[in-house]
């Protein structure tokens, strides 16, 4: 170990200990968070901080910084990570979208986002195999294509309502929150490997994981609606107006689906489908055939 290369600022070992280049030889240091440290971990980046050390860093303790870049080879049974899911959601009618009709409940390719708040846990099973899961908070934003239809709450359904001649729409969106459980068994080919990237100064450590390889996986979720409503901004009389109603708008209260996820290196993409109805039986908006619409929600996008 004295043998460690002037190159080499400290080379990690398991449990969190560390061997630590330092001016007069190599020293055995850990590295575990003690209870003075703060720990800060979203998606690929991990902080410390030790606030004590903190207190008397200066900018030329970052000039004087440590950087080492090394490729962990070892694989906890279960880590834990937050993550950010981000995308754009629709509705699908059967096996197609609303637009083929051009139906007034029809989404705006782009710009009805899905966003995603996500704590996730993943369990080394054996071999490539491994299962995510966790709790989440998401929100679907259905934004319509056409911005002069009022989206309200009628007496036995949703109804999706052209504006009033004086009115000129700007946006007209549907907002529907969930709390989420998920469970995707993912192959991952790389074994959990991962590239690893350290800067200290001071009692500032900040890690950067990149993941290796291929992954692949498929799983379900399913979720509680925790709240709902509509928003429709337009302009009359040359002011701008906002108009927000909460309410269930006939919305089912759980959904569930399934899930699919592909990753190459740092790049993680998701696709879900929602295999409940969005609405309630019978509640959806009347389509082009006279009948209540059976909406299935439909989501992609990408993982950070």
């Amino acid at each position: 170990n004295d043998q460690l290369s002037d190159s080499v600022e400290y080379l990690e070992i398991n449990d969190g200990k560390a061997y630590v280049n330092e001016d007069d030889g190599i020293e055995m240091k850990d590295w575990k968070i003690n209870d003075d440290q703060v720990r800060i971990k979203l998606g690929g980046v991990e902080v410390d901080v030790d606030p004590d050390e903190v207190d008397d860093w200066d900018e030329d303790d970052w000039i004087d910084r440590k950087k080492v870049t090394y490729e962990a080879d070892r694989v906890d049974r279960t880590t834990h990570h937050f993550n950010i899911d981000i995308g754009i959601n629709n509705w699908m009618e059967g096996n197609q979208f609303p637009d083929v009709d051009n139906a007034p409940y029809t989404i705006k390719p782009f710009g009805a986002w899905y966003v995603a708040l996500n704590s996730v846990n993943k369990t080394w099973v054996g071999g490539p195999l491994f299962l995510e899961w966790g709790v989440g908070i998401s929100w679907y934003n259905w934004k319509l294509q056409d911005a002069d239809i009022i989206i309200e709450e009628g007496a036995e359904r949703i109804e999706f309502n052209p504006a009033p001649p004086e009115v000129n729409g700007q946006k007209s969106k549907l907002t529907a929150s969930y709390i989420n459980v998920t469970a995707v068994p993912m192959f991952d080919f790389a074994r959990g490997r991962r590239k690893v990237t350290s800067i200290e100064s001071g009692g500032v450590r900040i890690k950067r994981y990149s993941r290796k390889g291929f992954r692949f996986g498929l799983g379900g979720y399913a979720g509680y609606r925790i709240g709902s409503h509509t928003k429709f901004k337009f302009r009359e009389d040359g002011n701008r107006e906002k108009d927000k109603e909460r309410d269930n708008f006939f919305l089912e209260n759980f959904r569930y689906g399934l899930r699919a996820q592909v990753g190459w290196k740092g790049v993680e993409l998701f696709a879900m489908y929602d295999l409940n109805r969005v609405f309630s039986a019978n509640r959806g908006p009347i389509n082009a055939d006279g009948n209540s619409a059976e909406l299935n929600a439909i989501t992609f996008g990408i993982t950070l």
